[in-house]
């Protein structure tokens, strides 16, 4: 560098400001965001002129998850959306992992017993999950989570009363 010279020195001077405000423009250009953002929307708008198949697409899938919505909402206010006293034997008992719940107590049966309405649905509800193998299963899997989780907080803690006991044995 010591040997370059002066007309060589001011181009690269020159050369390194043309970088410096390129980099500038560029990055002003990057930061215009409602600029990009109008240019973004203007060339969805012509390519969805030119083939609107996406649009079209979300707009099936749009009002596919509004008639989910509303086919969901009348099931649940319909007596079939509700599972708590369905017949003794259908096509959904059936499949059922842990038999009909027909097979147990009548609905007649329970109102003896003094249980009627949300009561006695909540409480067949608990029973049937009872009777779920899946729901065992999983209940037996988070009791174990649980007892590794509590191993692990009194062994950490145990540790730390340690690090402790050491640092107070150094200092």
């Amino acid at each position: 560098m010591a040997k370059d010279s002066l007309p060589e020195l001011e181009l690269e001077n020159a050369r390194t400001r043309e970088r410096i405000t390129d980099t500038v423009t560029e990055l002003k250009r990057r930061a215009d965001l409602p600029a990009r953002t109008r240019l973004a929307v203007a060339k969805t708008k012509q390519r969805w002129h030119r083939d609107p198949t996406p649009l079209v697409a979300m707009g099936i899938t749009g009002l596919t998850g509004v008639a989910a919505i509303v086919l969901g909402v009348v099931l649940r206010n319909s007596p079939a959306g509700h599972l708590a006293d369905p017949p003794a034997s259908s096509a959904f008992t059936a499949l059922l992992p842990f038999g009909g719940r027909g097979d147990g107590p009548s609905a007649a049966d329970r109102a003896q017993d003094g249980r009627k309405g949300r009561k006695a649905r909540r409480k067949a509800a608990e029973e049937a999950l009872e009777r779920d193998p899946a729901h065992r299963a999983r209940v037996k899997q988070q009791a174990g989570i649980a007892a590794v989780q509590r191993r692990a907080d009194k062994n950490r803690k145990q540790a730390v009363k340690r690090s402790k006991r050491a640092m107070k044995a150094k200092g």
